[in-house]
C-alpha cells in the first residue's frame, strides 16, 4: 500500500507540468497581457509600455519564455504577479483555504444526503417516497449552481436578513462562523452533484437487489435491513465511489462561479480576476494548485475501494 500511495505521488509532479504547460501555452493565444491592464487606467505611452514588455520578458520568444516558467515551477516558484505586486504562492496560500474547505464540505455533505436518498428510493422503489427523491434529484440536475446561488441570496436576504460575508473568517480561526458563512455557497455548489450521485446510487442498488446473492440471503431468513446494509450497499457503492472522483472536479470547476457569487475570497474568485488581468503567473499558479488538489483526492479515492472491496488490493 505504501509503495502505491508513493508511486501515485509521484506521478503528480508530471501530471501538474502538464496541466501548466497546456495551460501556459493556450493563455499565450489569447490578446492582450498583463501589460495592457496595468495601464488601462491611462497616461502610459507607447514607449512605456513597450518598455515594461521588455523588462517582463513578454517580448521574449515563446520558447524562451516557456524555459524561463518551466525552471522556475520545477524549483518551486510559482512566478511574480506584477498586477498585485505579490508572489503568486503567497496568493495562492492565503486562498486555498476557503476553495478547499468549500469544495470538501461540498463533497461530504453531498454523499451524506445522497447515498441514502438513494438506498430509499431503491428499496422503495415505485413508492410516492420514491418519486419524491426522484423529482427533487431531476430539479437539482436542472437548477444551475450560479442561479440556485442568486436566488438563495435574495430569498435570504428578503426573510432571513441574511447577506453575503464582507469579512471571511478561515474554518481554523472561527470554525462555527465559517460554517455559517459557507452553508448557502456548499448548498449552492453540491446539489447537483447530490442530485447525480443519488440517481447513480439508486440505479445501482436497483441492480444489486436483483442479483442471486441478495435472494439467498433473503432465502436464508435475514432481515432485510442486514441484506440491504451488508450486501447490497456493499457491492452497489464502488461505481458510486468512481462517480465521487469525477464529481469533486465539478465542484472545484464549480467555485469559480460559486466564489464570485457569495463574495468568498477563494481561488476562483481569483482566477476571475488575474484573467482579466492577463496575470499569466498568477493563473497558472491557481491552476497547478487546483490540479494538486485534484490528483490528491483521486488518490484518496482510489484507496477507498480497497476498504470498501476486499478483493482490491494495491501493491
Amino acid at each position: 500500500m505504501l509503495r502505491y500511495i508513493i508511486r501515485r505521488l509521484l506521478l503528480v509532479a508530471p501530471t501538474v507540468l502538464l496541466a501548466g504547460t497546456l495551460v501556459f501555452f493556450m493563455l499565450r493565444v489569447l490578446p492582450g497581457d498583463v501589460v495592457t491592464a496595468m495601464t488601462s487606467e491611462g497616461g502610459a505611452t507607447p514607449e512605456t509600455k513597450a518598455k515594461l514588455r521588455e523588462e517582463l520578458g513578454l517580448n521574449d520568444p515563446i520558447i524562451v519564455q516557456y524555459g524561463r516558467w518551466l525552471a522556475e515551477t520545477v524549483q518551486g516558484n510559482l512566478g511574480y504577479s506584477h498586477f498585485q505586486d505579490r508572489y503568486v504562492s503567497e496568493t495562492v496560500k492565503d486562498k486555498i483555504e476557503t476553495t478547499l474547505t468549500m469544495a470538501v464540505l461540498s463533497m461530504m455533505i453531498s454523499l451524506a444526503v445522497a447515498i441514502p436518498a438513494g438506498v430509499i428510493s431503491a428499496v422503495k422503489r415505485g413508492s410516492w417516497l420514491d418519486q419524491i427523491i426522484r423529482i427533487l434529484t431531476a430539479g437539482g440536475l436542472a437548477i444551475p449552481p450560479f442561479w440556485l446561488g442568486m436566488l438563495i441570496i435574495l430569498t435570504a436576504s428578503q426573510y432571513f436578513n441574511w447577506a453575503p460575508p464582507v469579512m471571511y473568517r478561515a474554518i481554523y480561526e472561527d470554525p462555527l462562523t465559517n460554517l455559517t458563512q459557507m452553508m448557502f455557497p456548499v448548498f449552492s455548489a453540491g446539489i447537483a452533484s447530490a442530485a447525480v450521485i443519488s440517481r447513480l446510487t439508486r440505479s445501482m442498488m436497483l441492480e444489486t437487489l436483483y442479483q442471486d446473492y441478495i435472494r439467498t440471503a433473503r432465502a436464508k431468513g435475514l432481515l432485510e435491513a442486514k441484506v440491504v446494509i451488508k450486501h447490497a450497499i456493499q457491492n452497489a457503492i464502488i461505481p458510486v465511489i468512481t462517480m465521487c472522483g469525477y464529481h469533486f472536479s465539478y465542484i472545484l470547476g464549480g467555485v469559480v462561479v460559486i466564489e464570485n457569487v457569495f463574495n468568498l475570497p477563494g481561488l476562483g474568485r481569483q482566477l476571475i480576476v488575474s484573467v482579466n488581468a492577463r496575470d499569466y503567473d498568477m493563473i497558472i499558479g491557481i491552476v497547478l494548485a487546483l490540479t494538486i488538489i485534484l490528483s490528491i483526492w483521486i488518490l484518496i479515492t482510489d484507496l477507498v475501494y480497497s476498504f470498501v472491496d476486499p478483493r482490491i488490493r494495491y501493491e
